[in-house]
């Protein structure tokens, strides 16, 4: 019985024991809130520590971080700079560099810099569809600048509108069709225009009735041969000869001395570069000499100093009020401000050569810079919203887009000039303006 009640004992100590420290347990848990306690969302002390080493979503960032600077603003162009029509390209190039560089210095558009995307498309219809494609597939663009040919301008505006891509600056033979293209803008005078200059010129300034034609077999050629025939027709006269030839042939000599064989007054020309200059120093060479009437590109470098100044002397062009002058009309001063930047781009203490083609895609690309800002955003559709409602006084011409009409320059602001006499990169306006 002893043993037993040393057992019961024993184990009574032992349950005790257990009760107790259990006890204990549970006491020193109740310090903590429980998981249905309001208290337990609150964080602990180091938890409120972690949080409070994270800004908040309202919270403004250190005044001591530098600010992440802006992606650039990517802008296309597609240009000619290689081939025959190279020396074009190349001036379309030097306006647009020109006024990427001033943007940029000045903060560029948007707060971002801009940054020019430029592809060669060396007068290729193929090459410049690929190049459109690699813009906008590769490289994210929503503007681009070009083409310079019509016919690569063509080859491009189909998939540029179906992508929603901005084109501007196309060549003159682009079509001009904000129906078909809503998305494109030629920025510059269409063959039509160019060819109502041309002949008014020569048939109600210089009183010529014998006009032979000549053009190249490009898009552009072909398209002002037409319109040259339908002004004429207009003023009930035929040409006496119309020549055709591939665009960068290197004899033309069938084609002269066809025009002379007619017995033509004057030629009206639609050709370009190096082919124009053939064919001054063609007809000097086989002693026609009469006026050759014919595009600004005539003002290029490429005609003037490949044809020489004897072959030039009865050489006219068209061209516009704001970059040509007068001994009553001076350049403005926007064109002559604009002409010494570009001659100290050259390297020339005044500029030695025309500005046509450099003026307009200079003003083109102020054109695209308006219209974002104005839009607050790069998207093609909202750009060209602002584009077709436009009006914008350029270095070269005021230009005035519309739903209907993407031209841009009036018919007005066209001129004559003389391809004998140019100062600081702009022509003397020819006898009658």
């Amino acid at each position: 019985m002893a043993v037993s009640k040393a057992k019961y004992w024993k184990s009574f100590g032992v349950l005790f024991s257990a009760i107790v420290i259990i006890s204990l347990l549970v006491g020193c848990g109740s310090a903590s809130p429980s998981a249905s306690s309001p208290q337990s969302a609150q964080p602990s002390a180091s938890a409120k520590a972690s949080q409070a080493s994270k800004p908040v979503e309202s919270a403004k960032p250190s005044t001591s971080a530098a600010p992440a600077a802006k992606e650039p603003l990517k802008i296309g162009a597609i240009l000619t700079t290689s081939g025959p029509i190279g020396p074009t390209g190349s001036k379309q190039l030097d306006g647009v560099q020109v006024a990427v560089d001033e943007i940029n210095a000045a903060g560029g558009i948007l707060g971002r810099q801009v940054q020019l995307v430029l592809r060669d498309d060396a007068g290729d219809p193929t090459k410049a569809l690929t190049a459109a494609q690699e813009l906008v597939e590769k490289n994210g663009v929503s503007v681009i600048i070009g083409a310079t040919l019509g016919g690569t301008s063509g080859a491009i505006m189909p998939y540029l509108t179906e992508q929603k891509v901005v084109l501007i600056g196309t060549g003159s033979s682009a079509p001009n069709d904000p129906k078909k293209y809503p998305y494109t803008f030629l920025g510059t005078q269409v063959p039509s225009q160019q060819a109502a200059a041309l002949v008014r010129y020569a048939v109600d300034v210089m009183k010529v009735r014998k006009l032979g034609v000549i053009g190249d077999a490009s898009a552009y050629g072909k398209m002002t041969v037409g319109d040259f025939k339908k002004e004429l027709d207009a003023k009930g006269l035929q040409p006496l000869a119309v020549e055709e030839y591939p665009q960068g042939a290197p004899d033309l000599s069938v084609q002269v001395n066809n025009l002379k064989k007619a017995g033509v007054e004057a030629v009206l020309g639609a050709t370009l570069g190096t082919d124009t200059a053939r064919i001054l120093k063609t007809m000097q060479s086989v002693g026609l000499q009469v006026p050759y009437i014919s595009s600004v590109d005539s003002t290029s470098p490429a005609v003037i100093d490949g044809a020489g100044a004897d072959a030039i002397k009865l050489a006219y062009a068209y061209s516009l009020r704001r970059i040509s002058f007068s001994d009553k009309t001076p350049l403005p001063a926007k064109t002559a401000e604009f002409a010494a930047k570009l001659a100290k781009k050259l390297n020339q203490s005044s500029l030695r050569e025309s500005m046509y083609y450099a003026s307009r895609h200079y003003d083109l690309v102020y054109m695209i810079k308006q219209s974002i800002e104005k839009a607050q955003s790069a998207e093609g559709s909202k750009v060209a919203a602002q584009l077709e409602q436009m009006s914008f006084d350029g270095v070269q011409a005021r230009y005035v887009f519309t739903k209907e009409d993407r031209g841009g320059v009036s018919f007005d602001e066209v001129v004559m000039v003389k391809l004998t006499n140019m100062k600081d990169g702009a022509f003397e306006t020819a006898p009658g303006y």
